[in-house]
């Protein structure tokens, strides 16, 4: 998508309401100045007062105020280039510059300034200012949160400088706009509405977590996902269920310093893979071919496609406690490898004394394992080997994996290490990264799923049948792995 938009599609989608839309574009009215989500409940503008924008940023760099019926502030983030989405999530309001987030990505400033203006229609400080504006009016309105913990948690430095950017932005104070209703408790967690476009089976996405989940540290029952966090010096508890009336996620959270507040939202999202446009995905990885020419493979993934339609790539809460999971996961079952990393929760992580029922403790950090012998666990000599080499690496290296270059080099540095190889590098960027394209070829049940009339294919086959799945191999892997199912 470019930062052309194609009216037509857009009228249809805004006056059918198609919620597959929600976040792809935004509508402003010209009568009113307000603008929209695809999905409003209000009564549609005329076409001659319609204006059509890529972003709510780029919609509100326009003058433009947000729906207060609709919140297009809450509306999912649309497809974008994984390096793209990686550079907004990153983004660290404390400590980044342009010029910071454009090195880390190996970015010149054009290139960086050249890929915001194509996708989201502004540059990349105009962005990220209309981001933080509209994340505070979000908290604003919907939270009981303090003005000072809106204000850091949305990258200001100073309450002074907040109050200004609300007032310019939105013509009212911050007390204008906060919330005079909503009934919370910053020690009984905070509730934050999480939108996406479905199809999603959030059964599904609690089911998977449920099978791998670390007692003491989550809860996972049929109806939410509850853990324990930790982010630098700040701690707490989350709990994601779903909304009961929306296409949308509720998390409470309770942090120990709401400065991160962001942060949490932003790993949230990409754990339960909110933003992902699933219809496109579908597409590409199905190929859209008619029934009577579809090759034997693309059989298998359509039809688990359409019996897991709403099946989304799980994520992760913490890149290093998943890799940790990853290694103990080799060549073992999950159940194993969920043991063992229980057994490594309760030997050397933490134990706060300020969580809900049922969490008791945290997963160990980085330092916390630099001296760890992980002896006496039921865990082989060699795996402790490749678990010491691994720890040391990721405690040098823990950069690499906010804004790794490329999937090959990221595997070709992680091969490096003993004991580490494609399945684990590939299956770490899968779930650990959200990376939509990475695809462990090697794994056995993507060799199962692929293998047609006895023929089991090799593995330069597998990667030559996956090139047509590109940018979106991660979904064909997860889909092929639920094909096996009975």
């Amino acid at each position: 998508m470019t930062n052309t938009l194609d009216i037509e599609t857009c009228q249809k989608a805004r006056l059918s309401r198609d919620a597959r839309f929600d976040g792809k574009f935004f509508t402003a009215v010209l009568t009113t100045g307000i603008f929209c989500r695809p999905i409003c409940p209000a009564r549609p503008p005329k076409p001659e007062n319609v204006q059509y924008y890529l972003s709510a940023e780029q919609a509100q760099f326009a003058g433009f105020i947000p729906c207060k019926r609709c919140f297009p502030e809450q509306a999912a983030t649309k497809n974008m280039p994984t390096k793209l989405s990686k550079i907004i999530q990153s983004f660290d309001y404390k400590d980044d510059t342009i010029a910071t987030i454009a090195e880390k990505f190996q970015l010149s400033s054009r290139q960086l300034q050249r890929l915001f203006i194509q996708y989201l229609g502004l540059s990349p400080s105009e962005y990220f200012q209309q981001q933080r504006l509209l994340q505070a009016r979000k908290l604003l309105a919907t939270t009981e949160l303090s003005m000072s913990d809106v204000c850091f948690a949305c990258g200001f430095n100073s309450i002074r400088r907040f109050n200004e950017a609300i007032k310019q932005a939105y013509q009212c104070s911050p007390s204008q706009l906060k919330s005079k209703s909503t009934k919370q408790s910053k020690t009984n967690g905070v509730q934050i509405i999480l939108s996406y476009r479905p199809p999603f089976d959030w059964p599904l996405m609690l089911a998977f977590f449920q099978h791998r989940q670390i007692k003491g540290m989550e809860q996972v029952t049929d109806d939410y996902y509850q853990r324990s966090i930790t982010l630098d010096n700040c701690s707490g508890w989350l709990k994601v269920e779903h909304h009961k009336n929306k296409s949308a996620l509720v998390m409470t959270v309770c942090l120990s310093d709401y400065s991160y507040l962001n942060k949490v939202i932003i790993r949230v999202r990409r754990m339960f893979d909110l933003d992902a446009d699933m219809k496109l995905i579908h597409q590409q990885i199905t190929q859209q071919t008619s029934a009577a020419n579809k090759k034997p493979h693309q059989i298998v993934l359509a039809n688990s496609i359409e019996k897991y339609s709403g099946l989304r790539l799980p994520g992760c809460w913490d890149i290093f406690e998943f890799s940790i999971r990853a290694i103990l996961g080799q060549q073992i079952s999950v159940k194993a490898a969920t043991t063992l990393a229980q057994r490594i929760s309760t030997k050397y992580g933490s134990s706060p004394h300020d969580l809900p029922e049922m969490l008791t403790m945290n997963f160990p950090h980085v330092e916390q394992l630099l001296d760890a012998d992980f002896q006496e666990l039921g865990i082989t000599q060699t795996r402790i080997a490749t678990l010491k080499r691994w720890v040391e690496y990721f405690h040098s290296h823990s950069e690499l994996f906010s804004h790794y270059p490329s999937l090959d080099e990221l595997e070709q540095q992680l091969c490096a290490i003993k004991g580490i190889g494609p399945w684990t590098v590939n299956y770490l960027a899968m779930r650990g990264l959200s990376d939509p394209d990475a695809f462990p070829s090697a794994d056995l049940g993507i060799i199962k799923a692929l293998t047609i009339n006895d023929e089991k294919p090799n593995n330069k086959e597998i990667l030559a049948l996956a090139e047509q799945w590109r940018p979106w191999r991660a979904y064909a892997a997860i889909y092929l792995w639920h094909s096996l199912k009975p």
